[in-house]
């Protein structure tokens, strides 16, 4: 089923972060990539911390649960202040949090006290917007309320601007915040490292050289996803405002009166809608998006002869007279949006979100490093069998290797005797470079993922699939859910086929990374492929549906390294009939066709 989808550039994203943080921290400031806008989406993250944010920021507790979970290791900020029921998960997740109200900060220190953790808050402080924020002249008794507490550790001050009274950031109320910074280090000889000068509005201080000296830190994310007002002019030409395009389908495509006829009273949302003086006969298309998935204000079409009219709740209007019949029905529609319509489509569960991201081939002339994970003499084995033939086919040659390098000059081969949830794979990648996984086991436990995902350069687990399980519990799927990875199990390849369910895996694993890791372990293929006789290993995939999944993950060019479990070493295969399996799996993963060109 497909409907109005919102296509993501994570490239774009990671360099306005790279920009913007370059700019400020040229001026010795910090920048947190605030990501409350698409949700919390892990792919956003992980763009804002390759561009260079020193934290990730949210409002909601749901999104750095999600963050924290996909096994990204920046430190993580709640930018809005928790309530009393999200105290102990405010621990859980967050690694800093803003407040204003002592006994929230009184509750988050005991709570962790509890967890055996200090938890770092910055105070915020009301310069005159009066949203969240204690008045600058209490801040020294609030102070020195707070130090006492266990549990708490206060890293800084700051300040929010222009949210609901429009207020400026200025020299003057930025400058007043610097001053209380440097009045709560005097008065208490503690260190505040950071002094969070506000968000994208106040990026024109910063072009103009104007911030006040002792701003530290600012929470930027609508000139990090969008570039939107107010980002500078400076600034803004350095800058990508496309990284979002929204797309609808064209459900009816007619040419109408530009006047609606009939009694006028109030539309459904209780407006009345203004039209046109002029009537004029004008071709319009509909659309099958409307106000419960996006703000039709915040819509522009990328096409300038087209012109958004109105929209209901599930309809939008456009006027494409200026098109003749370019636009028809079935054909589709691309905006670029502003950061209210962001919001509301990332949140709408009726729009896709598609994320993408620039990937570079392996080389050609690749080497592919073969590396024993034990000392089972695993590699000449298959080396025996013919896998250097079987590589030097397909244009790739063929080594022995201690440790994986991290290049696209190298695929690793992590061979082990060890089914996957009993070893840890040690998956190299190019710093700043992203990965998905699939797995082909026969367990579904999460506990490997989570080990995996520790890791600094582990697979987002939103990117990560487990095919071909034939044991998992209900607490196993139930855990697999929560943390986004995708579970085909045995049962589904039975009833659909491995040619109808793996474009469903190629776009859970590759969608929005650099590249994927695949392993396969040898338990879940069916011994009689590999000529084990006892039942035990029965029921497994076929040699036909491994070597097709194989075929399909080569055909995405996505494949950056490989690891092969359970395999027998040579002395429980003496006739290398799974050594020659293995050597045909690897190639069929590396782009060997059965017609070959």
């Amino acid at each position: 089923m497909t409907g109005p989808t919102i296509t993501v550039d994570l490239r774009r994203i990671e360099q306005n972060a790279r920009v913007l943080v370059e700019a400020s921290n040229a001026k010795g400031i910090a920048v947190a990539g605030v990501s409350k806008s698409t949700c919390g989406s892990p792919k956003v993250a992980r763009a804002m911390v390759r561009g260079g944010v020193a934290q990730i920021a949210d409002s909601r507790l749901d999104n750095l649960a999600r963050i924290r979970r996909d096994g990204i290791t920046v430190p993580l900020m709640l930018i809005r202040a928790p309530s009393l029921n999200e105290i102990d998960d405010t621990i859980r997740y967050a690694d800093i949090s803003l407040n204003s109200e002592l006994t929230t900060i009184a509750a988050l220190g005991r709570a962790a006290q509890t967890r055996g953790v200090v938890h770092d808050i910055v105070l915020m402080i009301d310069l005159g917007d009066l949203r969240e924020g204690i008045l600058p002249a209490e801040a020294l008794d609030v102070v020195a309320e707070i130090l006492p507490i266990e549990g708490i550790r206060l890293i800084g001050i700051g300040a929010n601007l222009a949210c609901v009274g429009g207020i400026q950031p200025t020299v003057d109320n930025l400058s007043n915040l610097v001053y209380l910074a440097d009045e709560i280090t005097k008065r208490f000889s503690i260190e505040l490292p950071i002094v969070s000068g506000g968000n994208t509005f106040s990026l024109p201080l910063l072009e103009t050289g104007t911030m006040p000296d002792g701003i530290n830190h600012l929470r930027l994310g609508a000139s990090i996803v969008l570039a939107e007002s107010p980002t500078p002019p400076g600034l803004y030409e350095l800058l990508n405002n496309d990284a979002f395009t929204l797309t609808a389908d064209i459900i009816e495509a007619k040419v109408k009166p530009s006047r609606p006829y009939g009694v006028s009273g109030e539309d459904a949302f209780g407006r009345r809608p203004v039209f046109d003086n002029e009537d004029r006969p004008s071709r319009r298309l509909i659309l099958s998006i409307g106000r419960e998935d996006i703000s039709p204000e915040g819509l522009t079409p990328i096409d300038p002869r087209l012109k958004v009219i109105s929209a209901s709740s599930d309809h939008l209007l456009v006027d494409a007279g200026e098109t003749g019949d370019e636009y028809r029905l079935g054909g589709t529609v691309d905006f670029t949006i502003d950061y209210g319509a962001l919001l509301m489509a990332m949140t709408s569960p009726y729009v896709e979100k598609r994320y993408v991201l620039g990937t570079e081939p392996i080389d050609a002339n690749a080497t592919v490093e073969l590396i024993d994970l034990e000392t089972t003499g695993l590699a000449s084995h298959l080396l025996d069998h013919g896998l250097r033939e079987d590589m030097s086919g397909i244009g790739f040659s063929c080594i022995q290797a201690e440790n994986a390098a991290a290049d696209l000059t190298t695929l690793p081969l992590w061979l082990t005797t060890e089914a996957w949830q009993n070893t840890r794979i040690p998956i190299a990648t190019e710093p700043g470079t992203d990965l998905g996984a699939i797995i082909f086991a026969s367990h579904g436990d999460i506990e490997q993922l989570l080990s995996s995902a520790a890791d600094l350069h582990g697979p987002s687990l939103e990117n990560t699939v487990l095919v071909g399980v034939k044991n998992a519990t209900v607490d196993h799927k139930r855990a697999l859910d929560e943390y986004g990875v995708l579970l085909v199990t045995i049962d589904e390849i039975d009833r659909h086929g491995m040619a109808a369910l793996m474009p469903r895996v190629l776009a859970a694993a590759g969608q929005g990374v650099n590249g994927v890791h695949v392993h396969f372990d040898m338990d879940i293929i069916d011994g009689r492929v590999l000529g084990v006789d006892d039942t035990t290993h029965l029921g497994g995939l076929t040699f036909r549906e491994a070597h097709l999944a194989a075929e399909f993950i080569s055909e995405t060019g996505l494949t950056r390294s490989i690891s092969i479990g359970s395999v027998a070493a040579a002395d429980s295969d003496p006739l290398g009939r799974q050594a020659t399996f293995v050597d045909g799996l690897v190639a069929s993963l590396l782009g060997r066709k059965v017609v070959k060109a």
